[in-house]
């Protein structure tokens, strides 16, 4: 099955712009972005060194479980839950096959097919249909898709679905039966201290974040944030699919113009945290060492140099903060 691909939202915005890996190694003190921008204009910062965090607080420690799950939902870390009934927000395990008229279509068909219940990722219905199925049963969908849908042999199609879940992943504690070293670490007590300086910096952050004022977004700077996740995107599908991004947009019934005005529509909420990243580093004068081409604004060299000068400002939170162990 073909399934309808939904972009854009916030939470797709954010990982993005904030969450993709750094790898480049490097000491240009170029910047692809804000590096012209004097922050200071367009930013009021508040309070952000000597903030205090407690660990034996309950915000600490479900920031610390929200780190681990993180950590091992990105690596695809788990254990398999066989009992129970599938809820909301469980990624299950399932294989389907979708049939018209008692003949199975093409693309309707796939083993061990993990989905996150509640994602809208599949048509409608076919999510909400296995909320409460038992794990391990057996059930049949019967399901219309859209009238839009962008395969036109399914537009509008009457179709059963036969689906069986296979399992609900379950998320595993840091430690357990060495998933640690999956993780990189050389042991249960090496990862521990890590995830929990990362949740001490999330929550510096968040502090130092909800005290500081944005008073404008700089344009230029935010065209290059669009162009550069256009540019991701279309590397990904290219390398992953063979198929350009424009060719995905056309498919969900998108232009390139309309992709790229939506994310300018949202960008600003995703610019804050950038912004008083950007405005730190400028202000104390902090380092993000990193490989940069001379003359490249666009795709995953900002992304990098993004994700670089948050780390770079959370570890100066980090060594600037009150911690209560």
């Amino acid at each position: 099955m073909n399934r309808t691909v939904k972009f854009f939202t916030a939470a797709v915005l954010t990982a993005v712009l904030l969450s993709l890996c750094a790898c480049g190694k490097g000491n240009s003190e170029k910047t692809l972005i804000y590096g012209d921008t004097d922050l200071s204009e367009y930013v009021t910062l508040g309070k952000y060194k000597g903030l205090a965090v407690d660990t034996s607080s309950d915000d600490y420690k479900a920031e610390y479980d929200a780190v681990v799950s993180g950590d091992m939902t990105a690596n695809d870390i788990f254990d398999k839950k066989l009992e129970g009934q599938v809820q909301k927000g469980d990624i299950a395990n399932i294989d389907y096959e979708g049939k018209r008229d008692g003949v199975a279509f093409e693309g309707g068909t796939a083993q061990g097919y993990d989905l996150e219940i509640g994602s809208g990722s599949f048509i409608d219905g076919f999510e909400d249909g296995l909320i409460g199925v038992n794990i391990g049963d057996t059930v049949n969908l019967n399901l219309t898709f859209p009238e839009n849908y962008q395969s036109a042999d399914l537009a509008g199609a009457d179709v059963v679905f036969t689906v069986k879940v296979n399992y609900v992943k379950d998320t595993l504690s840091p430690g357990i039966d060495g998933h640690y070293e999956e993780l990189g670490f050389k042991s249960a007590k090496d990862y521990e201290a890590d995830a929990k300086k990362r949740a001490i910096e999330n929550i510096l952050f968040q502090k130092a974040a909800d005290d500081s004022e944005i008073k404008d977004y700089p344009s230029e700077d935010k065209n290059i944030l669009v162009d550069a996740v256009y540019e991701y995107y279309d590397n990904y599908y290219n390398t992953a699919y063979g198929a350009s991004f424009e060719d995905v947009l056309k498919a969900n019934n998108m232009t390139v113009d309309d992709f790229k005005k939506q994310m300018l529509e949202s960008a600003d909420e995703q610019m804050k945290n950038q912004m008083i990243c950007y405005g730190i580093l400028q202000k104390e004068g902090l380092k993000a060492e990193y490989d940069l081409p001379e003359d490249k604004k666009t795709g995953q060299s900002v992304l990098d140099e993004i994700n670089k000068v948050e780390n770079v400002v959370k570890d100066f939170l980090y060594d600037n903060a009150k911690i209560k162990q």
